[in-house]
């Protein structure tokens, strides 16, 4: 019987970000994040972006691995058989078996009001937003924490140059964000974020994100313009991941909890 083709240009592209994956136990997965340099029918050669882990740098040719990436909002993964180690960070694979398509708890998402600051970088390379991502992460470690308090519409934060970063309209998942901008941003640029998020203690969550699409609010009142921006996360630390669905959690059962203060009957006298 034929085995069924299975198109993968359909899920992976060149210059796409991925996740390597070695299954350590059946529970455990050790992954890394890189770029796909080349792609072409069921070959990927995938560059490691920072540090590689040693359960995928001791891999040798014919080891199975995971190849995972985002669409949207959606996840998806396949296997994939080590054809060669092109360097210590480039691997060449061959994907083998089906697309699983994966939903997973991080693409649970909620309007919040969160403070939250975005910038373009000049330089889109992966490498380069990968190396000042490091670089921000480790400024972020290394200052005290920031002050967040809530307001009467969502949260302000004090960053540590005592900046006071006001809140914004979110709709926000572990995946990625949709908020408002006063101007344009193309499809596939790639921006950097920093989510001030009220957890114990507080804390700055700084990605990079690749904007989706972007549309004009054409109905509304106001002569300045406004776009709505879908983003996806395409560098975040899975800890910082966590820290978002958790607060996304906490923040639904507060705002249910606040809407069934409101419901409850007036006392009668």
């Amino acid at each position: 019987m034929a085995k069924r083709k299975i198109n993968y240009d359909l899920f992976y592209k060149e210059g796409q970000q991925v996740k390597l994956g070695v299954r350590l136990s059946l529970n455990l997965l050790r992954e890394s994040n890189g770029e796909i340099s080349t792609f072409s029918g069921n070959h990927a050669k995938v560059e490691i972006l920072g540090d590689v882990p040693k359960a995928i740098a001791s891999l040798e040719p014919g080891a199975r691995v995971i190849l995972s990436g985002w669409s949207g909002w959606g996840f998806y993964c396949a296997e994939a058989i080590l054809v060669a180690k092109i360097s210590p960070k480039e691997f060449d694979l061959r994907l083998d078996g089906a697309v699983e398509e994966i939903q997973r708890r991080e693409y649970f998402r909620l309007d919040v009001s969160l403070p939250v600051t975005i910038a373009i970088p000049d330089q889109q390379t992966i490498s380069a937003l990968s190396e000042n991502w490091e670089k921000k992460k480790s400024r972020n470690q290394a200052a005290p924490p920031p002050r967040i308090s809530a307001t009467a519409r969502g949260y302000r934060a004090i960053d540590a140059a005592k900046n006071e970063i006001p809140a914004e309209e979110l709709n926000l998942s572990g995946g990625g964000l949709r908020l408002r901008m006063p101007s344009a941003v193309s499809s596939a640029t790639r921006v950097q974020v920093d989510i001030f998020l009220p957890s114990t203690p507080p804390r700055i969550v700084s990605t990079v994100a690749e904007v989706l699409r972007c549309n004009e609010v054409t109905l509304r009142i106001g002569k300045a313009p406004i776009f709505i921006v879908a983003m996806k996360f395409i560098l975040i630390e899975e800890k910082d991941r966590e820290a978002i669905i958790a607060f996304l959690f906490s923040e639904q059962r507060r705002q249910l909890q606040a809407e069934s203060v409101r419901e409850l009957p007036a006392p009668t006298r």
